[in-house]
């Protein structure tokens, strides 16, 4: 039987790992942002999708990093611009 300590350990690495996840597919979704136009569906759920994972990845800098070059990209529209804002709040 494991204790206290060994499950609070691997339950940090866990967290951690989750985090880590959660920036690869960041960088994934961003990938196919580029593959994308901002106005295709696809393109909206891939930028929405790399802002949300670098949200729960704990790289807040990076998801405002994208947020501002989505935001700069010619034929997005509106809605979109605010859903991605919303997200870095």
């Amino acid at each position: 039987m494991r204790n206290l300590n060994e499950l609070n350990g691997q339950v940090s690495v866990a967290i951690l790992e989750a985090e880590q996840a959660q920036r690869k597919v960041s960088y994934l979704e961003e990938e196919i942002s580029k593959l994308t136009p901002p106005f295709s569906a696809e393109g909206r759920i891939a930028r929405r999708g790399a802002v949300r994972a670098a949200m729960a990845g704990r790289d807040e800098e990076r998801a405002k990093e994208l947020v501002s070059r989505f935001l700069a990209e010619e034929g997005r529209d509106e809605k979109l611009s605010e859903e991605l804002v919303v997200l870095i709040r």
